[in-house]
This record gives C-alpha cells, sequence and structure tokens, in this order.
C-alpha cells in the first residue's frame, strides 16, 4: 500500500479477475461434482414430449436450458429443442460452469422456482408476503447480489453449482447474477471496477478474427435489407437474428434505418454472447466451443455497448 500498488482500483480489479478465472477452472475441475445436478434439474424443468424431447417454444430460458443439455452430453440437438441420448456421454472438453450457472437461473426463474426480492426489503416473518405472494426470502442477500427465494430443487442444484452456501449467495455467484440482473435488483455492475477493466481489455486486444467481424456488422449500410422473420420462418434456425422477429416491412426511410441500427446492436450483441466472458475476456475459437450462446445475457450487451462505443465514437446508435 505504502508503494500505491497494493490495494489501489487497479491492483484490486486485476485480483478479482484472477479469483474468477481460479473459480472457473475449479469448478471446471469439479465438474462431476455438480454436473449430475444440473442434468436433473433441467430435465425435469424443460417442456417435455415422449415423442420428441425436450423442446423450447423459442422462449430464451428454454432455448438455453436446452443447449445446457446438449453441452452437457444428456441430448442431441434438435430443431426446436433436444432429443435425449440413448446413453449420456461426458462432454470433452465440458461445457463453461458460468454458462452453465445462467443457464439454471434462467430456468429457474422462467418455472418461478427462484423469485428475486427487492435489495431493500426485509421481511421478518416466514409467512408469506401479503403484497406480492412470494414467500421471505431463504436465500439472504450476500457479495454483492440481493436476496431471492428458492424452491427446494432450485436451492440444491444452485448449491450443487456452488452459487449458494449456508443460505447466502457466494462470491462465486455475484458475476454470474450480472448475467441475469434481475429487475428487482437493477444492479449497477458496469461502475464495478473489474467491469471497467474488462470494458478497456475487451477494446484494447480484440483478436483479429473477433474485429473483422465486429468491422464488418458496424459498416454495413443503413440502408441494407434485413430479412425479418417469425419463429417458423424460413431461417428461424439462425441466431443472427432475433427468433421472436416479426415478417413487416419498414414504412418509412427512417423506419429502415432505425431497424437496420437494431439488427446490428443484436448481431454484435451475439458475437459477444459467443465469443466473449468477464473472467477469460476473448474467447479463442476452440474456447468458444465450451461456451453456450446465452441471449439477453445483460453483462455481455453492456460490455457490448462499452466496447463499441470506445471503439467507433462516431457510431453512438451502436453503443445503445
Amino acid at each position: 500500500m505504502i508503494t500505491g500498488i497494493y490495494g489501489t482500483p487497479s491492483f484490486m480489479a486485476k485480483s478479482a479477475t484472477r479469483a474468477m478465472e481460479l473459480q472457473n477452472k475449479k469448478q471446471a475441475n469439479d465438474f462431476a461434482a455438480w454436473a449430475r445436478a444440473v442434468a436433473v434439474y433441467l430435465s425435469y424443468g424443460l417442456p417435455y414430449k415422449d415423442e420428441i424431447g425436450w423442446e423450447h417454444y423459442h422462449i430464451t430460458a428454454y432455448e438455453v436450458g436446452c443447449a445446457a443439455l446438449i453441452a452437457l452430453g444428456q441430448a442431441h440437438e434438435f430443431v426446436g429443442g433436444a432429443k435425449p441420448r440413448r446413453f449420456p456421454e461426458r462432454p470433452e472438453p465440458p461445457p463453461r460452469w458460468d454458462d452453465i450457472s445462467t443457464a439454471v437461473i434462467y430456468v429457474a426463474d422462467q418455472n418461478g422456482e427462484l423469485r428475486f426480492r427487492k435489495l431493500d426489503r426485509r421481511v421478518l416473518s416466514l409467512k408469506a408476503d401479503d403484497r406480492d405472494s412470494v414467500p421471505v426470502a431463504n436465500i439472504a442477500a450476500a457479495n454483492g447480489a440481493g436476496p431471492a427465494c428458492a424452491t427446494f430443487n432450485a436451492y440444491s442444484v444452485l448449491e450443487a453449482l456452488g452459487l449458494v452456501q449456508a443460505g447466502h449467495w457466494t462470491k462465486a455467484a455475484e458475476t454470474v447474477l450480472w448475467r441475469y440482473n434481475p429487475s428487482k435488483w437493477n444492479l449497477h455492475f458496469a461502475s464495478d471496477a473489474r467491469f471497467i477493466r474488462a470494458a478497456f481489455d475487451a477494446a484494447t486486444n480484440v483478436p483479429d478474427d473477433i474485429r473483422s467481424q465486429i468491422d464488418a456488422i458496424v459498416t454495413a449500410a443503413n440502408e441494407e435489407t434485413w430479412v425479418v422473420q417469425t419463429p417458423n420462418g424460413e431461417h428461424s434456425d439462425k441466431s443472427d437474428l432475433p427468433p421472436d422477429a416479426e415478417a413487416m416491412p419498414p414504412k418509412t426511410p427512417s423506419d429502415l434505418r432505425s431497424m437496420a441500427e437494431y439488427f446490428r446492436r443484436h448481431r454484435l450483441d451475439v458475437l459477444f454472447y459467443r465469443r466473449w466472458r468477464l473472467s477469460d475476456g476473448w474467447l479463442s475459437a476452440d474456447k468458444a466451443k465450451s461456451a453456450l450462446e446465452i441471449h439477453h445475457d445483460d453483462l455481455a450487451s453492456s460490455m457490448r455497448k462499452a466496447v463499441i462505443g470506445w471503439l467507433y465514437p462516431s457510431q453512438p446508435l451502436l453503443a445503445l
């Protein structure tokens, strides 16, 4: 501290980033300890038909859940969901722990098995809150995360993943929850030193292959014609466009430009969903194979806004 190195914001951000890296490595090594619990939880938590398998119905949480089962070696991919393997296989390499953890939170919230409480409220009774019929929190606020109420099954899998311990969110859960960013909490992680440092690193160390993809998206002409489709449309299996988009032509040139900007931002978001993680920065093509493409990842979208804002200051609409 005397030298001005230890204890500075930069040093603390580096230390926290290193801690996240070690946590991810540890959880990857402990794959067997949490993989079965996750597979069982998702198997029962996703819509299922005997003759087909798990279906996602183009609901983001279920899409992510199906992708997680596939990544865990429990299922094969098929259009519309995931078909169970007759003999599940251990994936090599295993999927990222942080991505699987995020997928579990998505599904748990979608199914009402994980309910987030407001950060500024304390419930002193074990009785249900009459104002919103949400039971008292059994996961206490800790490590930058707010209180929540989880069912027995959801709590068990969160515990197996190392996100919850002794009725509190763990330190490892903090940045995973940044990705979901519950509306009841409205976490302002973009001002956190870890996020700021990661944004600087992401903007100054963009790999050539990723930079070329970003440039291609950013430089697309505003007048470009976009193919917009319904979930059951011709290109519904492609993730470069929002699956819930509707087929409707723009009414005016201004609408066309707005649509073009919207889809450019979406394509940039998808790139960050696939190739960037807080603990690792930009993922190589090989490392990206272990990652899940998790849409509506608030952390990745926020990083896209920061990085694109720095790289392309003349394109402010792309940083929205």
